[in-house]
């Protein structure tokens, strides 16, 4: 065997479930000798620990069993249905929020007034459309796709 054991290799030993070869090795090996005997003896101690402190005596537990109990009689237990109330007025509250405050602030234009440019628009466009000389009907080829480009942008 070459190198040392790995990590699949010591969880086999310690499942003592390890193949003759790794048992071999670690027979041969005297750093892999030291860190198994290192692993035993802190397993050991862990478990000296774990009986020690369970090996109390009854009064201990029933000290145990009062703490706890009057823990949990002075512990005040909300009632959920009080949360669910909070979280859905939060969650309303910051919808509506962010409805009003999204919206665009500016006051809308009253449809009773027409804009004055558009006007002037209008009035050129009319003008440029009536009888024409020849140099100007490019300008009034120009005119008619200004009129339309509104409409083709608003039915695509």
């Amino acid at each position: 065997m070459s190198g040392h054991l790995s990590d699949e290799q010591w969880a086999a030993t310690a499942l003592h479930e390890s193949e003759e070869a790794v048992a071999d090795h670690r027979s041969e090996c005297t750093a892999c000798q030291e860190e198994l005997r290192l692993w035993a003896e802190a397993i050991a101690g862990a478990r000296a620990e774990i009986l020690g402190v369970a090996e109390q005596p009854e009064s201990f537990w029933r000290k145990q069993r009062t703490r706890i109990a009057a823990r949990l009689a002075n512990r005040e237990f909300h009632q959920p249905w009080k949360r669910w109330v909070w979280v859905t007025v939060t969650v309303t509250l910051v919808l509506l929020a962010g409805t009003l405050l999204s919206r665009n602030n500016a006051p809308p234009f009253p449809k009773g007034r027409s804009d004055p440019d558009d006007a002037l628009l209008l009035s050129v466009q009319q003008s440029i459309q009536s009888d024409l000389p020849q140099a100007l009907r490019p300008a009034a080829l120009l005119a008619q796709e200004i009129n339309h480009a509104p409409v083709a942008r608003r039915n695509p």
